[in-house]
């Protein structure tokens, strides 16, 4: 668990009413490169906490919407995911999410936590500034049952009675499960896992919602909801230098707003802002996507996430700008690889056929592992139709045949590859690219180690 951090809350503030109420005498000329970088740097900071706010929005403020919920309450996924899902890119068959909005700042709550029977589980909890600053699951806790305090920063109360205590970095707080779930004659026991979560106030307050609602490229909406969230979650104490230097564009939190900037000020957001977004942080996250990964090995781009941003803004403002990519786990919890080319780096698909050899037969992983397959559409990746309806192998694959030295090949094709290969096959498009990602949860060290890569994805003949 990290450690939590020192807010320096009364430092700030003194700092902050220091500042003059619209910077006029700091406002500087339109096109000034200072002021344009000073811009580009206060909203790359900025971007993860409105998207933040925005997804809480979404999920609290927004009925009907695809994660409606309301505060304290697990919202649970409930089926596998098929090629008819277009809910994400490349969705996951090996887990049931389940989704979870905090509110800190007016009491603890208490997280029950069921006896899963060893099923594998985890939950991130994930703070404003979209730093994951908890798991609570398998690889560190467990899988009895147990109840665990979550505490705001601002909480000076009595500490609740619990088995572990978690102190949050943020008042308003994100929590993302996951449960293995192991086939579709698994979902009824899955269900009733999922089921035995639940959060519970310690002490009765009403709601304090945010006032300020999200709105998808209102840049002054945009800096006000970065304040709002700012002074709900205040940064630590380590940053307070850095919301100095950003008050001259209006991201401080309580002392800024968009009414206060000059026009001047104004006019750049407004300029600038949408090419920030678009090229910094989309398209240069869909640019990265299409060309060759120099951390590519083999064919495979290793996807090893840090545990937290630190102090690169920029990196965490692209993980929030990237669908999903908030919810990613340390690499201690889930390493990924990718693959779309073989190991002659030619494109995976187009009717061809392979063999994927994994010399231990299997990925090397506790908790478990697989291997999914992914085509290339209008729109987006997603999982194949195919007679057998498999659309990955992995640990709870039943019938695999193993070689004589234990080894495991997986056999990719369109066309049933016989009697021999077909426990081992994984069905590809017969005419698409496609991708596959291997996952391994709870990896051993070997894997964490960055020269671990798989075996090349072999061309053969059908």
């Amino acid at each position: 668990m990290h450690q939590f951090r020192k807010r320096g809350l009364l430092a700030f503030a003194a700092a902050a009413l220091t500042l003059t109420m619209g910077v006029a005498a700091k406002a500087q000329e339109v096109g000034d490169p200072a002021l344009d970088s000073l811009i580009r740097e206060a909203m790359l900071y900025a971007y993860p906490y409105q998207e933040f706010m925005k997804m809480r929005h979404e999920a609290l403020e927004v009925k009907g919407s695809t994660t409606a919920t309301t505060l304290n309450h697990f919202r649970h996924s409930r089926k596998l995911a098929t090629p008819q899902d277009r809910w994400a890119n490349g969705p996951i068959r090996d887990t049931f999410y389940s989704t979870n909005w905090l509110d800190l700042e007016k009491s603890p709550v208490i997280l029950s936590v069921p006896e899963t029977h060893g099923r594998y589980y985890v939950i991130a909890m994930i703070g404003t500034d979209l730093n994951t600053f908890a798991y609570v699951g398998k690889r560190n806790g467990g899988t009895s049952a147990r109840k665990i305090a979550l505490v705001g920063p601002r909480w000076n109360g009595k500490l609740p009675q619990a088995d572990q205590i978690v102190r949050a970095p943020t008042r308003d707080v994100y929590m993302n499960m996951r449960v293995l779930v192991t086939g579709e004659d698994d979902l009824k026991a899955a269900h009733a896992v999922q089921d035995g979560f639940s959060i519970k106030p310690v002490l009765q307050a009403a709601e304090d919602s945010p006032r300020i609602k999200p709105l998808a490229q209102d840049w002054g909406r945009f800096v006000d909801v970065a304040n709002e969230a700012l002074m709900r979650n205040p940064p630590p104490g380590t940053e307070q230098k850095l919301l100095e230097r950003f008050a001259q564009v209006g991201i401080c939190g309580q002392n800024c707003s968009w009414d206060k900037l000059p026009k001047s000020v104004q006019q750049r957001w407004l300029a600038l802002a949408p090419d920030i977004e678009k090229n910094e942080l989309k398209n240069r996250l869909n640019a990265a996507r299409k060309t060759a990964d120099p951390n590519r090995r083999n064919g495979w781009t290793p996807y090893r996430l840090p545990d937290g941003f630190g102090n690169n803004y920029a990196m965490r403002a692209s993980s929030a700008a990237m669908s999903g990519g908030i919810l990613g786990v340390e690499a201690a919890e889930a390493t990924y690889f990718a693959a779309s080319v073989d190991g002659s780096n030619q494109p995976l698909g187009t009717g061809n056929s392979y063999r994927l050899h994994l010399p231990q037969g299997r990925l090397p992983a506790d908790a478990f592992w697989s291997i999914s397959l992914y085509e290339f559409v209008t729109g987006g990746q997603y999982m194949v139709e195919n007679p057998i309806n498999r659309y990955s192998i992995g640990d709870r694959t039943k019938g695999m045949k193993f070689n004589a030295d234990g080894s495991l090949d997986i056999w990719l094709q369109p066309n049933d590859p016989g009697t021999e290969k077909r426990t081992n096959w994984l069905p590809t498009p017969a005419q698409n690219r496609f991708y596959l990602m291997a996952r391994a949860y709870q990896p051993w060290p070997e894997v964490l180690d960055p020269s671990w890569i798989l075996e090349p994805v072999e061309r053969v003949q059908p």
